[in-house]
């Protein structure tokens, strides 16, 4: 019997106790030729199957896997072990150690330290320890990985005491290394820090160190929990006066960790410590400005309680004192702004320059009470004049600063081409097909094989995804890129070898994955693929499958309409008029998609002195439409209507409210019109949800969503209506659709994020119809904070903040949506669109209030929320914002419950400094009357007499 047959037989037996006599009687060239039988045996018994009708598992039992891993650490080296083995067996070696060591296991457990998994099953500090002691490792394990293993020894004494390194050295690591220290000590019963108590307690672990390395690792980039634990650690030894005034550096340092919770820690200790005559104060003052510039209320209020026992006991700091006091007025809380004011009228002097000279720094930020109480700490007092409401011009679309630049060479075009699939821009996907209309026919053969790096990029993002930037329409274009090549292939055979062989070796490679999750078919895969599946994004694909057309035309292409001119994706008037004479000239039918995009980006407020001039050009149909689209508002739409779709398409671009009697005969009327505008009615309201947790108890909330009044009709039916996943089936009834119809097909789950830029700019002037989907993708839920979720918010809010259309329901109900969202980035997009568009005079700041009031009425969203955003982006930007700002809150205030909604107060309180700021006063009848019966309730009291009437 060979060597290799005996291995079988005793795997195949699971002869376990027979294994090692066999491994030790192996000469090193009989291992080495072991290597491949192994090989099939790990194949073999590490495969998974079937084990009966329900269970899955690998083919080999516990002692089968128990023999293949003695024999892996014996005959295997290094790069054969790592290949088929994902780590070791801590009891397994053990079994070798008193005869085998594998010579590689030092660069092993090197390897592994660096990893979160380091290799190595039932691993813990005793047998770290054990190995060492006994050689089988002879390099010293690093600081971390010793603290990863004893942090689960950290509530036993016994243990801990059992080497005196422990002690001396290692229990020292756990002070500088996250290894969930905090819960580990949460085993211990109501005892936290147990273990450093009792050590410190009989004198093991010297006490001061044991203070001083707790405050040190508050600092050590660690979570916000175990910042907490070790500043815990600290106040849980109870430190003496003298332990605290000798640790005064250290205790500094603390107020400057990224997580408050130790900084209220510490703060509370100096609260006492400040008074001592040893308190280092000028140090402490010197840590102002980074307490003051934290956005969390209590370190504020914290500070300010040091400052006030500091001023009360040292008589020479006071001025100092009040000078860094005065940078607490940087927050725009009412309650800490008049412990400031307190503070300074109490140990401030009216005479001091440089107290007069940091309080006019933060005079914008001060609010109007705080202002008339600090008035003889003011340099200039004079009131300020009254500002003019003047706007910001607003800059017209076209203009040469945003143009486009053109595609003039081949070079150029292989250029874009090697871009596109980065989305740098989101005018590349359309840019590019513009260009290749242009450009291709006019491409040397030697220039073929420049294509072949940009065919690798596709065919990489087909088959592995591409990068956190690209969406469906990169994975279209592609595939319209792999079309292409085929084209170049038949049209240069010679030349295209490369792109050949290229696109041979991916569906080869492709072939190996038939039938799991990464096949793509790229043998038949094509633009053009037929599916009775829903198509993501149909305009898309129906301009590219119209590019691969023009491509492949034997006769001159003609140019695509819709390719954008001015950033983001607009379309000049008259290079609109320039294309369509081209096709006027040539007797061609423009692509109905084609059109339809063309006209929902062209630039409606252009004023070209030379276009009524450009419109003669045109003939019938096309300077009919050009004339109505492009006119005032009351021009009419003239026949013939031989396309009803572009007609139907440049109505809802002039005027999306309008309904032209002109286009009565359209199919596009027999739907309900909210698919066409995007006007759905929409609502927020409440509902019970509920879950059973482990105890088998049912745990009910109280949620709030946002939703749309979808009309059902013939061509329209919701589907699972109220539940998760419901979703709209909609069809259109013209054989050409139009562009916005394709929006419905938006389902809530699909992720759009990076695709919903380029959406949004195939209708810039009515994005409203896109708007309403995302919405119902995304932003349903306030609480919803979840990675695809904030993505598509942001998204949305961008694509919004950029576009320059005239703002309907569905724009505004996302402008104050976002201000609640919970993604903060969101919420300061907004808060930017708001202060961007008051400055230019072209927002309804009311509307936005009725629709803040009515999610409130649901409980939609914290209003703490919007307080917090208008405190730190919306209010002092400008008197005109001042003055837009008390119009959406009045709006809001008069939509509220008499009911007081939760952080009413904040709100009331905002309201009342911005009277005093307009030097206005509450008129409104409804808001008066929320006012008085808002003092009957405690804690109102107070903020709703304040508001001036």
């Amino acid at each position: 019997m060979t060597i290799e047959e005996r291995l079988n037989e005793i795997v195949e037996k699971g002869q376990g106790d027979a294994i090692i006599p066999f491994l030790q009687g192996l000469t090193q060239e009989e291992r080495k030729t072991l290597v491949p039988c192994l090989n099939k045996l790990e194949e073999h018994y590490n495969k998974f199957v079937q084990l009966n009708e329900n269970t899955y598992g690998t083919r080999g039992t516990p002692e089968q896997h128990r023999i293949i891993n003695l024999t892996a650490l014996v005959i295997y080296s290094l790069k054969e072990f790592r290949k088929h083995e994902w780590g070791i067996y801590t009891e397994q070696l053990n079994e070798l150690i008193p005869w085998y060591i594998p010579s590689w296991l030092d660069s092993f457990f090197k390897e592994g330290e660096s990893r979160e998994f380091g290799g190595f099953y039932g691993m813990n500090y005793e047998t770290l320890m054990d190995w060492i002691e006994q050689g089988v490792l002879t390099l010293t394990p690093s600081p971390q990985t010793i603290a990863g293993y004893l942090v689960n020894y950290m509530n036993n004494t016994d243990f801990l005491q059992k080497r005196a390194i422990t002690l001396k050295e290692h229990i020292w690591y756990l002070f500088q290394y996250d290894c969930g220290q905090n819960w580990t000590d949460n085993r211990t019963g109501g005892q936290p820090y147990f273990s450093f108590r009792y050590f410190v307690e009989h004198g093991q672990l010297d006490r001061m160190r044991v203070l001083k390395e707790s405050l040190l690792a508050v600092n050590r980039n660690l979570n916000k929990n175990l910042s907490s634990w070790f500043a815990g650690m600290f106040t849980a030894l109870n430190p003496s006066t003298e332990e605290q005034l000798t640790l005064q550096p250290e205790m500094f340092a603390v107020l400057s960790a990224p997580h408050s919770r130790p900084v209220n820690i510490i703060l509370g200790l100096l609260k006492n410590l400040c008074t001592h005559p040893q308190f280092q104060a000028e140090e402490f003052l010197s840590q102002t400005s980074v307490l003051f510039a934290s956005d969390v209320k209590a370190i504020h209020q914290n500070t300010l309680a040091v400052l006030h026992k500091l001023a009360k006991e040292r008589k020479e700091h006071r001025d100092t004192i009040c000078c860094a006091a005065a940078q607490g007025l940087m927050s725009r809380e009412e309650s800490t702004q008049s412990k400031i004011v307190k503070l300074i009228q109490t140990y401030g002097e009216t005479a001091s320059t440089t107290l007069k000279e940091i309080l006019s720094i933060y005079t914008e930020t001060m609010l109007a009470n705080t202002k008339k109480e600090l008035k003889a700490y003011l340099e200039n007092n004079e009131p300020e004049d009254s500002a003019s409401f003047t706007y910001e011009p607003i800059l017209p679309i076209i203009r040469e600063d945003n143009r486009i630049q053109e595609i003039t060479s081949t070079e150029d075009l292989i250029f874009l081409a090697s871009q596109v699939l980065d989305v740098n821009e989101i005018y590349h996907f359309d840019l590019l097909l513009g260009a290749l209309v242009k450009w291709d026919r006019q491409q040397e053969a030697k220039q073929i094989s420049q294509w072949t790096p940009i065919l690798q990029r596709a065919y990489k993002l087909l088959m592995s995804g591409g990068s956190s930037r690209n969406g469906i329409l990169d994975q279209l274009m592609a595939t319209f890129l792999l079309d292409y090549a085929k084209l170049l292939i038949k049209r240069f055979p010679e030349e295209a070898q490369e792109l050949n062989n290229l696109h041979l070796k991916m569906v080869q490679k492709d072939e190996l994955q038939k039938g799991k999750w990464g096949y793509r078919n790229l043998q038949k895969l094509t633009i053009r693929e037929k599916t009775n599946k829903k198509i993501k994004f149909p305009v898309h694909k129906q301009l590219l499958c119209r590019t691969l057309d023009l491509l492949e035309s034997k006769e001159k292409p003609l140019p695509l309409l819709s390719t954008p001119t001015h950033t983001p994706m607009f379309i000049a008037p008259e290079t609109l008029i320039e294309r369509l004479k081209q096709y006027q000239q040539a007797n061609a039918e423009p692509d109905d998609m084609d059109m339809q995009t063309a006209l929902s980006r062209v630039a409606l407020e252009s004023s070209s002195q030379e276009l009524p001039l450009l419109l003669r050009s045109l003939k019938g149909e096309y300077r009919h439409l050009l004339t109505f689209l492009l006119g005032e508002k009351d021009v009419l739409p003239q026949a013939p209507f031989n396309h009803p779709s572009w007609w139907m398409m440049a109505g809802l671009m002039k005027s999306p409210e309008t309904i032209y009697a002109e286009f009565k005969d359209f199919s596009y009327n027999k739907s309900p019109r909210e698919f066409l505008t995007g006007n759905f009615k929409w609502r927020t309201y409440q509902y019970t949800d509920s879950y059973t947790d482990y105890n088998k108890k049912t745990v009910e909330w109280i949620c709030s969503t946002l939703t749309f009044d979808i009309p059902e009709s013939e061509n329209s039916h919701v589907i699972n209506k109220d539940k998760y996943n419901e979703r709209v089936s909609y069809y259109s009834y013209d054989p050409h659709p139009l562009l916005v119809e394709m929006y419905p097909q938006i389902e809530r789950f699909d992720d759009i994020q990076n695709d919903l830029p380029r959406l949004a700019w195939l209708t810039p002037n009515i994005p409203e119809p896109l708007l309403v989907w995302c919405i119902r993708s995304a932003i349903y839920d306030p609480t919803l904070n979840e990675v695809r979720e904030a993505g598509i918010t942001q998204a949305a809010i961008e694509a919004l903040h950029q576009l320059r259309h005239t703002w309907h329901e569905v724009s505004y109900l996302l402008e104050a949506t976002c201000m609640l969202v919970a993604d903060k980035t969101s919420r300061s997009y907004a808060a930017e669109i708001w202060i961007e568009r008051v400055g230019q005079g072209c927002i309804d700041s009311g509307r936005i209030g009725s629709i803040l009031s009515s999610h409130q009425h649901t409980g939609w969203g914290p209003l703490k929320r919007l307080t917090d955003l208008i405190q730190q982006q919306m209010i002092n930007v400008s008197p005109l914002h001042n003055r837009e700002l008390e119009k959406l809150i009045v709006a809001m205030l008069a939509g509220l419950p008499e009911k007081p909604v939760k952080d009413l107060k904040k709100l009331l309180e905002i309201y009342a400094e911005l009277l005093s700021i307009n030097h206005s006063k509450a008129e409104d009848e409804h808001v008066l009357h929320l006012l008085d019966a808002w003092k009957g309730v405690a804690n109102l009291k107070k903020a709703a007499a304040n508001i001036q009437r």
